[in-house]
């Protein structure tokens, strides 16, 4: 009895010491509570994943005629092995999880706490969506066999709208943009002909399986006739959503390479919404678009929206206020384009070396090499930097492509121990953002620029800009991003004709849009 009663006694000793522990957690409470909550949606997804199990062995047991020589019949038991040990991967997170939770004393395990959540949560989700498909695969079998004549005709649809696919318009655009852009020949030459070699083994896909579908209409077909049914419907059925979108895709790839486009960092904001941060960066796309690439005409467009972004972009950008986080140039495909911070405009200057380009060139000022923009383009310099441009001199861009070469950022820091000139402390970045609410919420605390206006989420009303030889330039902050010309979709400035289909790359999800608001064309007549 006294043992058992100093056994209890040391328990609650443990106990208490655990409860302390927790207590003394500098985890905040509401990281703690996903946690805890995640922990019960484990146990749940075990318990998901095991009814999986059980319903694909109870449907391979139930026709094993169907499933006799099927690949599925080891595919899908492999499946749900596979996220039975992804489950356990974000099981042993959680368990690192709970030892945080004990002992974290620091910003830093607060950090990591979170970065195992972040990935206990995706691997969980993935465990617990993996299994699912492999269920409704097996189910969707089952469904098919007893239903033949309802997926026959849904067959014969699938076939029927994957030939009703135009590929001329696609054909077209690849053919003028291979013209134009002779360096991407080959890689749209491959992706037409891969469109094309696709309807052509659907076609033959089709003649193949055209006994299994006589034998099926008459309600005769063999198990095994019925297994390749099931796979043609299923690769029909994947190629009539599929072939539409990628020809699409393709067609808009062409006219990717008629738009260069920079997309600069214009303010930085964290909100909170309940026990969560949601994190959020306001970045205008200037894009320069090619009318006519032969005579090398263009227009210039901007637009301007706040985009959520995951924690980890924003942190990753934190730096780089005012200056273009990503760039692509004319003759590239979004997919090529980079996402080195950079000061803007510096990507359309010409090297020394070379001395001049459609953008401008180099010229002699004062004793200084010093690059002038040609007229045309002013309107562009206007759009990337605001009113806060400065003449660049030839020693400013050497230090710049030096950067670039060693794979470093550029913030143009006179000497190692100079304020930074470009970026979130950078001297010019204070003029032109004094109103953002990066600053306005202390976004340069700590730093020799430091403001002490706190009022977060003001925005700044600035003047219009004026563009030499071109005119006032209108510009909308209704509080979703200035436009200049107030349209949302963006103002075009330059000769006539449409923006190249293309769906660009994307930068985090986009916030409600402003208004429309009528909107006026400069440049190139």
């Amino acid at each position: 009895m006294v043992a058992r009663q100093r056994s209890l006694y040391r328990a609650g000793v443990v106990c208490l010491a655990a409860v302390v522990l927790v207590g003394c957690s500098r985890l905040p409470r509401a990281l703690r509570q996903q946690i805890d909550a995640e922990r019960s949606a484990l146990q749940q997804t075990q318990r998901d994943i095991e009814s999986s199990q059980k319903t694909v062995r109870d449907d391979l047991a139930h026709s094993p005629d169907l499933f006799k020589e099927a690949p599925v019949k080891t595919e899908w038991p492999a499946r749900l092995d596979s996220a039975q040990a992804t489950l356990g991967s974000a099981r042993k997170d959680l368990e690192q999880l709970d030892q945080l939770t004990r002992n974290a004393r620091s910003d830093g395990d607060t950090q990591r706490a979170e970065r195992l959540l972040s990935e206990e949560r995706e691997l969980r989700r993935k465990a617990q969506t993996d299994a699912q498909s492999a269920a409704a695969d097996a189910n969707n079998w089952l469904d098919f066999e007893r239903n033949q004549p309802h997926y026959l005709a849904a067959m014969q649809h699938e076939y029927d709208s994957i030939h009703a696919i135009d590929l001329a318009p696609v054909t077209a655009a690849v053919t003028r943009a291979e013209q134009d852009w002779p360096a991407k020949k080959s890689a749209l030459d491959d992706r037409l002909s891969g469109l094309k070699r696709r309807i052509e083994t659907d076609d033959e896909q089709w003649r193949n399986t055209a006994m299994a579908r006589q034998d099926a209409a008459a309600g005769h077909a063999s198990g095994a006739e019925i297994a390749t049914l099931i796979q043609a419907n299923n690769e029909l059925q994947r190629e009539s959503a599929k072939l539409p979108h990628d020809a699409d895709d393709l067609r808009a790839a062409s006219g990717q390479l008629y738009d260069s486009w920079d997309k600069v960092l214009s303010d930085l904001e964290v909100s909170n919404h309940g026990n969560e941060k949601t994190y959020a960066e306001k970045v205008t796309t200037v894009r320069t678009h090619y009318t006519d690439v032969a005579a090398k005409k263009t227009q210039v467009l901007s637009d301007t929206q706040w985009v959520d972004v995951p924690a980890t972009t924003y942190h990753r950008f934190e730096k780089d206020l005012g200056m273009t986080i990503a760039h692509k140039d004319a003759g590239q495909f979004d997919s090529e384009a980079t996402e080195q911070a950079q000061p803007p405009g510096f990507s359309y200057i010409a090297s020394p070396e070379v001395g001049r380009n459609q953008y401008g060139y180099w010229s002699n000022t004062g004793g200084h090499s010093v690059w002038t923009w040609l007229p045309e383009y002013l309107i562009l310099r206007e759009l990337l930097w605001g009113h806060s441009y400065q003449p660049i001199y030839i020693n400013e861009y050497n230090g710049y492509a030096a950067a670039r070469r060693a794979g470093q950022t550029y913030y143009g820091r006179a000497t190692p121990s100079s304020p930074p000139k470009y970026g979130s402390s950078g001297t010019v970045t204070t003029q032109r953002y004094a109103g953002s609410r990066y600053v306005q919420s202390g976004g340069y605390a700590g730093s020799a620029y430091a403001t002490n206006n706190r009022s977060t989420g003001a925005v700044r009303t600035e003047t219009p800009a004026r563009v030499p030889g071109f005119g006032r330039v209108e510009e909308h902050d209704n509080g979703a991003g200035k436009q200049f010309g107030g349209s949302r979709s963006g103002q075009r400035f330059g000769t006539g004709g449409g923006l190249g289909a293309g769906t660009g790359q994307r930068f985090g999800t986009p916030r409600a849009a402003p208004p429309r608001l009528p909107g006026r064309r400069f440049g190139r007549r």
